[in-house]
């Protein structure tokens, strides 16, 4: 029928595809005009793979469209593939979210599985796009939904559907297709409108990522949030993981390239481009041209994070748990500089972990945290986590703790004693909770005329320690739709030496440390450390190693020196927007994971 799939998204060397939306088929891929422009834009940009969608808004393309376009760009190199976007207009509409669907109603499910018969026998893949969620409130699904919480309603409903009206259906008309399920980036919102994440990378036979971030300025998203995303459902989905996902949305070149940055530190091999006009695809659009003058890399990245995972400090985050008043903590941790790795069990063999309130919905948390500082991690707990447990004496006794150990406060300061110096934030901070150590070292608090605030505390414990940092983001109202960030959060505006004493304990028992101002990030891949600097000004860092080195740390793509290990340490410039890669020496005297060269600057 068509070209066959060479690899999976997260196998293989860096590729790039299209996703053209339905109505876009029949605009530009109906006559041989734009079949030849599409494919000329395509190329120019490195193209491979056009995904055709065949639903959204309720429109189809009609098959002859569809397989002239298909026939045409296999015969030209390209690979195709089919989308499937359920999406207003589609049977019927659900009461709440603009584009979303009632999914309850026989009429959408029988003309969602009529439009996957129709696609299915004439793709050999096709991938849903991020509209398999719902907000429908309609008396039909009130019903239906008998005692389950609504949450609990979609979940169970749509994970059913999928099966039973695409998969299933998909399967029964082309035996040899593969169905994707793409998920939006909002991973703190998923158990709220419908994705089930434990059973759909099951039944699906590959879990496809959105690391769309767009302007933080206009959508309060900040780039971590890509990496975040792709990292905890790929904890999840295992092999099953797919590529990244990302668009044009609110987008200006550099975070246009960012998005494909955090997409390959997460492990994506393969990036969808959303969505498809002449003018988005021409060379001299900024984002393309600044994409295009990327690729060669970004391959190069690619390259050298092959058959290498992210390491680092563990963050807790079981499936259809709630951030409450931590909603994307996650995100804000990574813009501190902190190397984190999402995962959705309980990772015993990690070195370092960060406790969110999420993870209070793990029954055994508490045995499991114990045991985990006992024989010697570091664990970082949230006010919200430490407040869900207040009444355990023992998680107390770790935290070093009053009861009760946080109680409400709401304050700005931009002015904080660290180890009894002075430091200033770039902005105000807000604060949310006031903490009541008893036993704990106070390592940092904000100085506000309200009386100091702990921000930073240490507690040892057994073999290892507990640290808490006094970190909340913000709370959904009742009944929001919303699903990205809800508002602005200060947590990025932490001065340094706050930053860098956080990172200092998160990461006491690993070979290497980071000094950095926050709106960096900082991932490590056992042999290879990778710096992102989301700032608008270079920014200096300093790489510390707990083995000594006195030699020159060269750029091994330009062999341009960027400096000298002097006593195990190493400084650098990150130019703006930019990130540079540093790579493991491996001598014998020293071991692959203890020491960095400076690998690529780019």
């Amino acid at each position: 029928m068509q070209t066959k799939f060479k690899n999976s998204g997260h196998i293989g060397h860096l590729r790039f595809s299209a996703f053209v939306p339905a109505h876009s088929v029949n605009g530009y891929f109906s006559d041989d005009a734009g079949l030849n422009e599409a494919l000329r834009l395509f190329k120019a940009s490195k193209i491979s793979k056009v995904y055709m969608d065949c639903l959204r808004g309720g429109h189809f393309p009609g098959e002859e469209v569809l397989i002239k376009a298909r026939d045409f760009f296999n015969s030209n190199g390209i690979e195709t593939s089919a989308g499937l976007t359920p999406t207003n207009g589609t049977g019927k509409a659900s009461t709440h979210g603009r584009w979303w669907l009632c999914f309850t109603s026989q009429k959408t499910q029988e003309e969602l599985e009529g439009i996957v018969r129709r696609t299915a026998k004439i793709f050999d893949e096709i991938i849903v796009d991020d509209f398999l969620c719902t907000f429908c409130h309609c008396s039909e699904c009130d019903s239906a939904r008998g005692d389950k919480d609504w949450g609990g309603y979609y979940r169970d409903l749509l994970a059913q559907l999928a099966k039973d009206r695409i998969i299933n259906p998909a399967r029964n008309e082309n035996p040899n297709i593969k169905v994707i399920i793409k998920y939006p980036q909002w991973y703190d919102r998923f158990h709220v409108f419908g994705y089930d994440v434990e059973h759909h990378p099951k039944n699906f036979d590959e879990v496809w990522v959105g690391t769309e971030i767009r302007d933080p300025l206009i959508e309060y998203v900040h780039q971590y949030q890509a990496f975040a995303n792709y990292s905890w459902l790929a904890s999840i989905s295992g092999d099953k993981i797919g590529g990244g996902w990302f668009d044009f949305i609110n987008c200006y070149p550099e975070i246009y390239v960012e998005q494909a940055v955090q997409s390959i530190l997460a492990g994506a091999r393969e990036l969808i481009r959303f969505h498809y006009d002449t003018d988005l695809y021409s060379p001299e659009n900024p984002n393309t041209k600044a994409l295009l003058e990327t690729i060669p890399r970004l391959e190069k990245l690619a390259e050298l994070l092959d058959n290498h995972k992210p390491e680092g400090i563990a963050f807790y985050k079981p499936i259809d748990s709630d951030g409450e008043d931590e909603a994307y903590l996650l995100d804000y941790l990574g813009m501190l500089g902190l190397p984190i790795v999402p995962c959705h069990t309980f990772p015993d063999t990690a070195k370092s972990l960060c406790l969110p309130i999420q993870a209070v919905d793990d029954p055994e948390i508490v045995e499991k945290t114990l045991a985990f500082v006992e024989k010697g991690g570091t664990v970082m707990m949230t006010p919200g986590f430490i407040q869900k447990l207040a009444y355990d004496e023992r998680i107390l006794r770790l935290a070093g703790y009053a009861n009760p150990p946080i109680t409400p406060l709401d304050i700005w300061a931009f002015k904080f004693s660290v180890k009894q110096s002075s430091a200033e934030a770039e902005s105000h901070i807000r604060f949310q909770a006031n903490l009541h150590p008893i036993t704990a070292e106070v390592l940092a608090s904000a100085i506000h005329n309200k009386g100091n605030v702990p921000v930073l505390t240490r507690n040892r414990y057994g073999n290892g320690k507990a640290i808490v940092f006094n970190a909340k983001t913000f709370r959904y109202p009742d009944g929001s739709g919303r699903v990205t960030v809800g508002e602005p959060v200060s947590l990025p505006n932490m001065p340094q030496a706050i930053v860098d004493l956080l990172r200092a304990e998160m990461l006491s028992d690993f070979p290497f440390n980071v000094n950095v101002r926050s709106r960096v990030g900082v991932y490590f891949y056992s042999d290879i450390l990778v710096l992102t600097n989301f700032d608008n000004q270079s920014v200096h860092a300093t790489i510390s190693l707990k083995d000594q080195r006195f030699d020159q740390a060269k750029n091994l793509v330009t062999d341009s020196i960027l400096g000298e290990w002097r006593e195990g340490k190493l400084n650098i410039e990150i130019p703006r927007r930019d990130f540079v890669v540093l790579k493991s020496v491996i001598s014998n005297q020293l071991s692959a994971s203890d020491n960095f060269e400076a690998k690529e600057e780019i």
